[in-house]
């Protein structure tokens, strides 16, 4: 146009575009209904008391001919290309067959992955496992575009991510879940020949990310469903993104946030569960717990300790009781046995083992001959079926205990690296306190391993007598353990631990013990064996 101008020209540009937009909605709209109307006739719903009515049928009285409005458009034949085996015989009394059923018209649709999620709740319905084994990732890729099944979808992610925090993060119930798992580990996992592909499964990713060298990487189970929640708030309707934007309570952000100490604690966690179900159980054998001994590598063995101490309610120094026969009747006990302090490399190994199983298939080889026949006083020893049972957490009960029983804890506990548990409170009446004391006066090489394996804490009388027995002489570093030190050795020449003689000499089978030194400065003591005792090697 030659007198047309620059508004005229934007105002039909306008013009044809709004054109363009209307014919593309209206064209989509009758796209919509055609398709609604396909699907209400293709799938009809069978129930119980016959098809189920439309919502346009509902309001329709059943007719003996069906109106041509409800009908597709009926396509003639040719009777030229039409033979009369194509045409299927008409029969009045046959009952129509159900077809599969079908969503009504307007429900968004849901797939199996979906009907599983929402199956799911935080409360009654909530099994950790059986969510972490859900394939979130389908859900990320839903084509449905309903507003309302992706906000249900946000709500239902917020609320299971809550859940999962508190269950993974509080110690206690992380405690408590990894002893269920150990449980099923050593109940199911010997007579399951695909345990590891199971297990892994299963396990992978609850508490943190795991991690295979060189393969598979599972990420944390809320960081999945905070992938799932994003995704629906990013979807969903204007309005439900605005208002989770505005909400205070930032429960999804927080489910998926931790401190420090709660990150180095699901770490520890998941590695012992990869071990668990990366690996069966195994009669009388210990389980090398290599996921945990890697970590042990990055993060140090002293801070792994102190998760393990944290998750199962135990000293630092270990080992980390996982299961008891006081709280599973039918099961041995499961220690964790931390690395030895010297330990670095390759050769920084936890080990998931049982006490008594480890000590039958050791044996009693480190035990001598002689120990075996008597014990410290020449009573002959009990018989092996009667301390089967005996071992460094029962040795204390016991009501006779030999020199071979503790040549046996002794040896054991020093080859699995662990220290013995202190005497109860009423140590100088028990037979077995005795029994070691007795033992310790007469054989060097017990002195030997007690030393390595001697507990921590009170009493200290006995370590300090053993010591002082093995070096010859001893100044002890705490002011008050010269009155632990004199309280065994007053019990052993007088029978009275209160007994303090005045020459500061104490006299007692096999040897001489001298005092020396003055309070003020500390004292010293010496000891001279005075005639070999039977069996001593020192």
């Amino acid at each position: 146009m030659v007198n047309e101008t620059d508004a005229d020209r934007i105002q039909r540009e306008k013009d044809r575009r709004r054109a363009e937009e209307r014919l593309r909605i209206d064209r989509e709209h009758h796209r919509r209904l055609h398709d609604v109307e396909i699907l209400r006739r293709t799938a009809p719903h069978t129930g119980p008391e016959g098809p189920e009515r439309g919502p346009v049928e509902a309001q329709m009285k059943p007719t003996a001919e069906p109106r041509q409005s409800d009908q597709a458009p009926a396509v003639v034949p040719n009777p030229t290309t039409v033979s009369e085996k194509e045409t299927p015989p008409v029969q009045p009394d046959a009952k129509p067959t159900p077809g599969p059923p079908s969503r009504p018209i307007g429900r968004p649709v849901q797939s199996e992955a979906v009907r599983k999620f929402l199956s799911l709740d935080p409360a009654e319905k909530f099994d950790i496992q059986a969510l972490n084994q859900l394939p979130l990732a389908p859900l990320l890729h839903e084509g449905t575009e309903s507003p309302e099944l992706l906000a249900l979808l946000a709500v239902r992610a917020e609320a299971l991510m809550e859940r999962v925090k508190r269950e993974v993060d509080d110690p206690l119930t992380a405690g408590a879940l990894l002893r269920e798992f150990a449980l099923t580990w050593y109940r199911h996992s010997p007579d399951d020949p695909v345990w590891a592909e199971i297990s892994q499964a299963r396990w992978g990713g609850i508490f943190a990310e795991s991690k295979v060298t060189g393969g598979r990487l599972q990420p944390w189970l809320n960081t999945r469903l905070w992938a799932v929640h994003k995704r629906s708030l990013r979807k969903g309707g204007v309005r439900h993104r605005v208002r989770r934007g505005l909400s205070r309570s930032r429960v999804a952000e927080s489910a998926v946030s931790r401190t420090a100490t709660q990150q180095i604690q699901a770490e520890v966690a998941q590695a012992f569960a990869d071990d668990l179900a990366s690996n069966s159980r195994k009669a009388e054998a210990g389980l090398p717990l290599v996921h945990l001994s890697e970590l042990a590598v990055r993060r140090q063995v002293a801070t792994v300790n102190e998760a393990l101490a944290t998750l199962f309610n135990s000293s630092e120094t270990g080992p980390f009781v996982v299961l008891h026969p006081n709280r599973y009747p039918d099961c041995e006990e499961l220690q964790i046995r931390p690395p030895s302090g010297g330990a670095s490399g390759a050769a920084l190994a936890f080990t998931l083992v049982t006490p008594k199983g480890s000590r039958r298939a050791g044996g009693r080889s480190g035990v001598p001959s002689h120990a075996e026949a008597v014990d410290v006083s020449g009573t002959p020893a009990t018989g092996p079926e009667e301390e089967a049972d005996v071992d460094g957490t029962t040795i204390w009960e016991a009501r006779a205990v030999t020199a071979a029983t503790w040549h046996s804890v002794l040896d054991e506990s020093q080859r699995e690296k662990r220290r013995l548990d202190p005497p109860p409170k009423d140590y100088r009446n028990r037979p077995s306190y005795a029994s070691l004391r007795d033992l310790l006066l007469r054989n060097g090489e017990a002195r030997k391993s007690f030393l390595a394996v001697k507990w921590r804490g009170r009493p200290a009388g006995l370590p300090l007598l053993t010591a002082l027995l093995q070096k010859g002489t001893i100044a002890p570093e705490v002011a008050t353990d010269h009155e632990y030190l004199e309280a065994e050795l007053g019990e052993l020449s007088h029978g009275d631990p209160q007994f303090v003689p005045e020459g500061g000499t104490w006299k007692f089978p096999g040897w001489t013990v001298i005092r020396e030194g003055t309070h003020r400065e500390g004292f010293r003591y010496r000891s001279l064996p005075v005639t070999a005792g039977p069996g001593d090697k020192a």
